[in-house]
């Protein structure tokens, strides 16, 4: 998951080096994010801003030319939302969002919860 172009020391420097709109789009997700994981580590990891969640990679976010992504960092997941979510397009374990057109709420946390979910499961 290495990115060329947005190299940054801290999660604040990806948003601020990223194009506006996008740095907008992620960091509202980002934030809803955290009100549902309130001591996640932000971090970056492979060049993205990463959520940890009990030492371990939760969500991740990035931009490309065309599109936001909230990386779901499970395959499981991801085929277990197919056909569930109401926006965004899952590409892989990858959820592509428009920056005109933000993940809602709702959609965040059902990724969060169940993202923690598998990570309370596998560390028991």
């Amino acid at each position: 998951m290495v990115r060329d172009g947005y190299p940054a020391g801290s999660v604040d420097e990806y948003l601020d080096a990223v194009p506006p709109e996008q740095g907008a789009a992620l960091r509202l997700v980002r934030d809803r994010l955290l009100e549902v994981v309130p001591d996640a580590e932000q971090v970056i990891s492979y060049q993205v801003p990463t959520l940890r969640y009990r030492g371990t990679g939760l969500v991740a976010l990035s931009v490309a030319t065309t599109h936001c992504s909230l990386h779901l960092m499970s395959p499981p997941l991801a085929t277990a939302l197919a056909g569930v979510l109401g926006e965004g397009k899952l590409s892989g374990a990858t959820l592509q969002f428009d920056a005109g057109a933000p993940l809602s709420v709702e959609t965040v946390r059902l990724i969060a919860e169940r993202r923690m979910a598998e990570v309370d499961a596998r560390l028991g």
